[in-house]
């Protein structure tokens, strides 16, 4: 135990000082308290990687950030990340990302990040080395054998598996009874999604490994409840349902004075006018001439006499050519919603997303949040429940 707390605090201060061109093995392993050969070793052991490997890693990724987010040179982003010289820098970029820097921004330029090409590989490594009776799974592989086997199921952990980095473990290497996605809660720390039918074998994960924050099951809340309450575990998740619409198109007759349609950065008025001065992250995300150029990125408005009353944004996911919506969230100005408005907003983009050939997924429109945007479920509107996402953080 004291090892790996000690691992995390040089992972950790490596994140915080990989800037730092003179950053070296032996400050790394005089802040962890170990002598350098010793602590170079066990490093690798618990990471995957030498203490050196580790900060140029950290490096490139900070690099990846800058080479999509701005204009600078190559070279200004070489020194601005650590490196020394153009040539050390390509050659350590082009290892973690197998392009060289200018390939890789020509490639991502109108590309919006997602969470899981930030992820640390370091965690996964960390955990196998604390729980030697898991095997790492190759990803891509896990992915093809859950869309074969139910897509509907499936689906949604599969694009969370990509567009979260999630690493895949299963005891022996063997995903049949279940298996274990590992995440990064990009503080230093891990944590796990849980997915078996297997309810003893649920409960044992459940007790063994505390970083538990989700568990996927077919089963029904109740059931779930049940089953726990008799293998010993008493927890109570947080039940989401997972559903995808798989009928005809919604109702959508809007009013005379209004009107639906995608946003594009040319609406940037528009928005700033509706923002009324707000700034946080989604407004933010509007008024990015860049991430309309991203055709993984959909943004509607719902305008009523030339005013805009309402945004609804979401994001396609795709593993694999499995295509979906990453839910629909909806916001109006304020005093502007009704109910009725709330659900032709919702259906037009369902319907949209029908005529694109994506499957429209809810895991958001149901409960509390149901009951504030639009007084209306996703099931509601004939949206079918596939899997149950149970939320331990509650």
């Amino acid at each position: 135990m004291e090892n790996k707390q000690l691992i995390s605090k040089a992972t950790e201060y490596v994140r915080t000082h990989a800037t730092t061109p003179e950053l070296t093995i032996q400050e790394v392993s005089v802040h962890a308290g170990f002598s350098t050969d010793y602590f170079n070793r066990l490093f690798l052991l618990h990471t995957g990687f030498t203490v050196m490997a580790y900060i140029n890693y950290i490096r490139t990724q900070q690099a990846a950030k800058l080479l999509r987010t701005t204009e600078q040179s190559i070279l200004d982003i070489a020194l601005t990340v650590g490196f020394e010289s153009h040539e050390g820098f390509s050659k350590a970029f082009k290892k973690y990302y197998g392009v060289n820097p200018r390939e890789y921004r020509a490639q991502k330029k109108n590309q919006v990040p997602y969470w899981g090409e930030w992820t640390d590989s370091s965690i996964a490594a960390r955990f196998l080395h604390e729980n030697p009776d898991f095997r790492l799974l190759e990803r891509d592989t896990v992915i093809d054998t859950l869309l074969k086997r139910n897509a509907l199921q499936y689906g949604y952990l599969c694009t969370t598996m990509k567009y979260m980095g999630l690493a895949v473990a299963a005891p022996d290497g063997q995903i049949d009874r279940g298996f274990l996605c590992i995440g990064d809660d990009k503080n230093g720390g891990s944590y796990l999604e849980l997915v078996t039918e297997d309810f003893p074998l649920l409960a044992q994960w459940l007790q063994r490994f505390p970083q538990t924050r989700t568990f996927y099951s077919i089963h029904t809340p109740s059931l779930i409840a049940e089953q726990l309450e008799r293998n010993g575990v008493q927890k109570e998740p947080k039940a989401i349902p997972q559903s995808f619409y798989l009928g005809e198109k919604l109702p959508c007759e809007l009013p005379k004075d209004t009107i639906i349609r995608r946003l594009s950065y040319a609406d940037k008025t528009y928005i700033e006018e509706w923002a009324h001065g707000k700034q946080d992250g989604y407004i933010q995300h509007l008024l990015r001439e860049n991430d309309y150029r991203d055709p993984s990125v959909l943004e509607y408005g719902m305008f009523q006499n030339e005013t805009l009353v309402a945004t609804a944004g979401c994001g396609i996911d795709e593993a694999r050519g499995f295509r979906l919506n990453n839910c629909c969230v909806i916001r109006f100005t304020e005093g502007k919603a009704t109910d009725e408005l709330y659900r032709l907003l919702f259906s037009f983009v369902i319907n949209d997303l029908l005529d694109k050939g994506i499957l429209p997924f809810d895991d958001l429109q149901h409960g509390e949040y149901a009951r504030l945007h639009g007084n209306f479920t996703a099931q509601d509107m004939g949206f079918q429940t596939m899997q149950w996402r149970y939320d331990l953080r509650a």
